[in-house]
């Protein structure tokens, strides 16, 4: 059955398998990894917590030593576009990326110190003791950037965050949401500040930027976690068994029957037909699916839901030590006695909906 069982995750997923189904058998290796990822998102993998996200803060420290080494390296850029990286792909990413690719930052001695300092956050919001994977940054996306919607590596990057350092502050600027999948069957737009922190279920949880950023930069540190004994090979192993048999066929549709020696045509709309209504035949958007990012491109921002989200930024009154979910309710992790929390947490109440 669906991983959690509520009425939106399957929907959710029942949508989005029907629309694997539909995927040519021209291209198999794509078909088999949207599978892989769908499967394990809506069947293989547990969830940890209630919504599969969450806004915190990040200690404040730590932000401010990631911000001066991205500001600093953001100017030896300016004086010199050579001296900083561009991030490495072994994949086409040019719709993601058509104008320039993202800069990758080394930033090795600060990553180690947040994927330490940061995992006590990570383990009382999953209830759940992690091993440390890698904390990989500081990404920085440039203008007309998008991500196509997508699950991480189920192996690795179970609990995870994405801790973001800073963007621009050009008046033409425009805020660029994570657009997030929820438990509930919710799509959430989440807008980040400098500081803040979304945790995320980032492999069982379909997320991404669709929509293309306006702004001249944008940067993140993501940092991942697994739990511990977390058998990853294993559940990779049972995703595969889960996937249907015969999915390397292609498209299956509805033929048109003949009555009488006539075409009886079964439409979308419902439409009269020798006196009666036909079957309504609704089939789902189109995807494409390239590696293992999807997309719907015959929808606004090339993600159908996009039409129908929740929007989120962190209330004001969020303090360090605490989180906002799906619900609204500000709560505690717990862990007040960590730098710059606060000892006076005060009971949950409600926020954080835009």
């Amino acid at each position: 059955d669906y991983l959690p069982p509520t009425p939106g995750w399957r929907a959710l997923h029942a949508r989005r398998l029907s629309q694997i189904a539909l995927l040519p058998a021209s291209d198999p290796s794509s078909k088999y990894n949207a599978y892989m990822s769908a499967v394990h998102s809506a069947f293989v993998a547990p969830n940890f917590t209630e919504y599969g996200w969450a806004l915190s803060r990040a200690p404040d420290e730590l932000v401010d030593a990631l911000s001066a080494r991205l500001l600093s390296q953001l100017e030896l850029h300016d004086d010199d576009p050579s001296s900083v990286p561009m991030e490495g792909y072994d994949h086409d990413v040019s719709g993601e990326y058509p104008l320039q690719y993202p800069l990758l930052i080394p930033n090795s001695h600060l990553n180690s110190r947040a994927l330490e300092e940061l995992l006590p956050l990570h383990e009382a919001w999953a209830h759940v003791p992690l091993i440390g994977n890698n904390a990989y940054g500081l990404r920085v996306y440039r203008n007309r950037s998008n991500l196509q919607m997508h699950v991480d590596e189920s192996s690795t990057h179970v609990v995870s965050s994405i801790l973001h350092v800073g963007h621009d502050a050009h008046p033409d600027s425009e805020p660029w949401p994570l657009v997030l999948e929820d438990f509930k069957g919710n799509t959430n737009e989440i807008y980040l500040e400098k500081g803040d922190m979304l945790f995320y279920e980032s492999s069982k949880c379909f997320h991404g930027r669709p929509k293309r950023f306006r702004g001249e930069w944008y940067s993140s540190l993501f940092v991942h976690y697994y739990p511990e004994g977390w058998e990853g090979e294993e559940v990779n192993l049972e995703s595969h068994f889960r996937i249907p048999p015969g999915w390397e066929r292609g498209p299956e549709r509805k033929k048109k029957k003949k009555e009488n020696n006539r075409e009886e045509v079964k439409t979308k709309e419902g439409e009269m037909y020798n006196g009666r209504t036909e079957e309504v035949i609704v089939e789902p958007e189109r995807l494409v699916v390239t590696e293992t990012s999807f997309k719907e491109p015959d929808c606004e921002h090339e993600w159908c839901a996009m039409k129908n989200t929740i929007k989120w930024k962190m209330p004001e009154e969020l303090k360090f030590g605490q989180f906002v979910s799906g619900d609204g309710v500000i709560r505690s992790l717990g862990l007040e006695s960590l730098s710059n929390a606060n000892a006076d947490v005060d009971d949950d109440y409600g926020a954080g909906e835009l």
